[in-house]
């Protein structure tokens, strides 16, 4: 695809927008008009071999923050005027277009005190929440406090599972890892309460080309460190990419830090499933997730991270995707160790049966590389 735009009209207004980054059937509000439409995509599979013809991977069911796979990219929808709908035209708008627009989650003004926290500016927001900068006052100290979307507390099973592994995830503790200090509720807000990075996303390092070979193989290594010790732990991410890696700044280097680890896995359990909204089935953007995953997000084990790990490493060598017929990492940048081909191309097999069964291997592979050892 190479950067193709996927172009999609808001049906109300005609605005125009590249819905690149969403799936098929997911909700996206126009800014111009504020309706809400279904985006409808038909893309080409990302991680299929080099060599495989591009719309031959497995399709499964779900939404999420992610696009749905196929082989030829939506064209765009016939132009119309710009001008604001008509009250003819509204009165003509499907009713199921006009039922899409529920009020949205407002965001928490600051000042507002959950328990020990007080609440800031908001920094992010996501399918499951909205992360807020916060005062820890018995400390006064910064942390960063992520509100459930109220949709998901309004489910038993979700605030069941929320209670009993939050816990879990606190005793997660490792420096790639984003720490999760505290977790409750007031009244209808279920929150957690991470440490704060005061740093971008790995996301913004490479939008910014800020990553050079030495430093996308030192990242490499740091988040598959942290995948390392959280699935020693039992815990399964479900949702790595770039937007879940923070870069903190120890006075030395960059240190990746994975964040909102867990929370697919308190989503998404063999021990109980949430019933989700088809925005959020597939837990992931599709670039990065594992072709088992878009079937059934419930049940992947490590092995859906080991893929989603491979394109962030993929990535991060190269600065492309490994989308279609995609070339191997040494073949896009001829400045990398060819040994880091097989390494990549194992991650990213469509079969999770051929992956790494561990993802400890991968990295070791990869930092001796980096070392110059393999």
């Amino acid at each position: 695809m190479g950067g193709q735009q996927v172009v999609q009209h808001c049906p109300v207004c005609n605005a125009k927008y590249d819905v690149g980054i969403y799936v098929s059937g997911q909700k996206v509000r126009c800014r111009r008009c504020g309706n809400k439409f279904a985006v409808i995509r038909n893309d080409t599979f990302v991680g299929a071999a080099p060599g495989a013809a591009p719309g031959t991977a497995a399709v499964g069911a779900g939404g999420g923050l992610a696009l749905a796979a196929g082989a030829v990219a939506v064209k765009d929808a016939p132009p119309r005027k710009n001008n604001p709908p008509t009250v003819a035209e509204r009165q003509r708008e499907p009713a199921q277009v006009r039922r899409d627009k529920p009020t949205q989650d407002r965001d928490m003004p600051p000042g507002t005190r959950l328990d020990g926290y007080e609440l800031g500016a908001v920094l992010g927001k996501g399918a499951m929440g909205t992360v807020y900068r916060a005062r820890q006052i018995s400390l006064d100290r910064t942390v960063a406090v992520k509100v459930m979307a109220a949709d998901l507390v309004g489910q038993p099973e979700f605030v069941l599972r929320f209670r009993r592994e939050a816990a879990a995830l606190a005793a997660l503790s490792h420096p790639n890892v984003v720490a999760i200090i505290d977790q409750g509720n007031v009244g209808p807000h279920y929150y957690f309460v991470m440490e704060f990075v005061d740093g971008p996303t790995l996301r913004r390092e490479l939008a910014k080309k800020a990553v050079t070979h030495d430093i996308g193989l030192d990242f490499a290594v740091q988040i598959g460190r942290g995948l390392v010790y959280a699935h020693g732990k039992g815990i399964v991410h479900r949702d790595l990419k770039p937007e879940n890696v923070l870069l903190a700044d120890d006075g030395v280097g960059k240190v990746a830090k994975i964040c909102d680890f867990g929370l697919a896995d308190i989503l998404f359990s063999d021990r109980s499933y949430v019933n989700l909204t088809g925005s959020r089935i597939s837990m992931g953007t599709v670039n990065y997730m594992a072709p088992e995953q878009r079937q059934d997000a419930g049940r992947v084990d490590q092995r859906a991270d080991i893929f989603s790990y491979g394109v962030v490493v993929y990535e991060l060598l190269t600065g492309e995707l490994p989308i279609g017929r995609f070339p191997t990492p040494a073949e896009r940048n001829p400045a990398l160790d060819r040994r880091l081909d097989p390494v990549v191309l194992r991650a990213l097999d469509q079969d999770p049966r051929r992956r790494y069964p561990f993802v400890r291997e991968m990295v070791d592979k990869i930092e001796a590389v980096a070392r110059g050892r393999l």
